[in-house]
């Protein structure tokens, strides 16, 4: 085993609506598309969501990657403009700061400044 990352996952019940919020609301542009997922163009390991095959998931109750920004504060600026629900900005140690906010599905996620 590499000592890489390579993708990253979110399993999604309402996989269409979804896919819209992270195409609108994070700007992401779409690199792959076929039945049931979504690959989006990315600086890194790739970010892609998948339909899940349930009727309900339980939403991530933790963020396992971050999407790094430079200036946090003006992200979680356009989340709130976005009517995306968004924690408060966080010190993570360091120049770190960060702040978690959720998907329509509810999973949370986590933007952060690497420092």
């Amino acid at each position: 085993m590499k000592n890489q990352v390579s993708s990253c996952f979110i399993h999604l019940v309402n996989f269409e609506s979804t896919k819209e919020w992270y195409q609108n609301v994070m700007d992401f542009e779409v690199e792959d598309e076929g039945e049931g997922y979504v690959q989006f163009k990315m600086n890194g390991p790739s970010f892609i969501l998948l339909q899940d095959q349930v009727k309900q998931i339980t939403p991530l109750p933790y963020s396992p990657f971050l999407f790094e920004t430079d200036d946090i504060e003006l992200t979680q600026k356009k989340l709130i403009e976005k009517n995306v629900k968004v924690e408060e900005i966080e010190n993570f140690g360091g120049q770190m700061f960060g702040c978690h906010f959720y998907d329509p599905e509810g999973n949370k996620l986590l933007a952060c400044t690497t420092g």
